[in-house]
């Protein structure tokens, strides 16, 4: 029992120096990456703000041939507080040989921070893995929405290059404006007051973005005024838009993008069918055909400019501001309803209600 227990206690022993050569050896072996954040990056020790973006750059070493593997970030992020805008960012070779990536973060909270970013590597012969670690980045974050005319953008530059005011119904008006911004959070504009708004089209992008956006407001209201903060100042800037509403229902969005060309263009291409039969009529030797052909078009020009048409609205069908899938809804309509309509666009119609509100609704909604 003895010489079994002795040689039990060897074995043990022989085993754990083994286990220990090979822990020893595993710790031994050469970095085959490593990764840092690179001098030329963010430079995070000012002050940032909620909504901002900030770029960081992170700088890559990989040694003996080793291949990268991939990231992650250790403890992950919180949704909350900050946010990734382009997770699929490539690792590209520098000149020196090092491999540089551009991480963008958006700033949600206060307490945010950009946790530690870990990379992974495998060696040459694919026998075993190795990682570094790029430390997190602790952020002084200020919040603005302490100014009550703050909109919640921040900008290098935030222009309105173009607005419109119209009669929306007894009650209120409706201001539309166009707005672009560069370097800025524009999808989080909201002008802080008690009335419906919104994003009618949008393009956010990297470094420009621009929109169009809505307000309706009570008739009493004479212009809105909101402040942004601009980056480049860092300061806040003031926007005053000014409200003069067009008492003209029947025209209510022409002149916003999307515009209807279609009417137009086919006047135009109407007026030119027109004057070619004409010509047609003299240098043919006076054929009647070009005469007729002169007579029925300008009939139904007549029609088109003298004449609208008009038809019924099914019930429970959206009416929307602009003709887009996505446009805000102004009402759905209750009952089958007769309505005019006074212009189109791709798939939609618009119509004026028997109340002299305007909209465009699809065509498949007119019967």
């Amino acid at each position: 029992m003895n010489r079994f227990l002795c040689t039990f206690v060897c074995f043990v022993f022989l085993l754990s120096n083994f286990l220990g050569a090979e822990d020893d050896n595993q710790s031994n072996r050469a970095k085959i990456i490593y990764v840092k954040i690179s001098s030329t990056g963010e430079d995070t020790n000012h002050s940032v703000y909620v909504g901002e973006t900030i770029r960081i750059v992170y700088s890559l070493l990989l040694f003996s041939n080793a291949r990268f593997v991939g990231t992650e970030f250790v403890g992950g992020i919180d949704s909350a507080k900050l946010v990734l805008k382009n997770p699929n960012t490539k690792w590209n070779l520098s000149s020196d040989g090092s491999y540089q990536a551009i991480y963008e973060y958006k700033i949600k909270a206060i307490n945010a921070s950009i946790p530690p970013l870990k990379v992974m590597a495998v060696s040459s012969d694919g026998d075993y893995t190795d990682f570094s670690i790029a430390p997190a980045i602790s952020l002084n974050v200020i919040d603005l929405h302490q100014n009550q005319k703050y909109v919640g953008v921040v900008a290098d530059s935030f222009n309105i290059l173009g607005y419109k005011a119209k009669t929306y119904d007894n009650l209120n008006n409706i201001l539309v404006f166009e707005v672009e911004a560069k370097n800025s959070n524009l999808e989080d504009l909201k002008i802080p007051e008690d009335f419906k708004q919104g994003f009618e089209s949008t393009h956010f992008g990297g470094e420009n973005s621009d929109g169009i956006y809505y307000c309706i407001l009570p008739k009493n209201v004479q212009n809105i005024s909101f402040e942004y903060f601009s980056l480049k100042e860092n300061r806040f800037k003031d926007i005053t838009i000014p409200i003069k509403a067009v008492d003209d229902t029947v025209s209510t969005q022409d002149d916003i993008r999307p515009k209807n060309n279609f009417l137009v263009f086919s006047n135009i291409i109407l007026i030119i069918l027109i004057v070619l039969s004409l010509i047609f009529y003299f240098i043919f030797h006076k054929k009647k055909i070009f005469l007729v052909v002169f007579g029925v078009l300008i009939i139904y020009l007549s029609w088109k400019i003298f004449f609208s048409s008009s038809g019924v609205l099914l019930a429970d069908k959206p009416i929307r501001i602009l003709p887009t899938y996505n446009s805000t809804i102004l009402e759905m309509s209750k009952t089958n309803v007769e309505v005019e309509i006074i212009g189109q666009h791709q798939n939609y119609y618009k119509i004026v209600t028997p109340d002299e509100r305007v909209g465009w609704v699809e065509k498949n909604d007119i019967k």
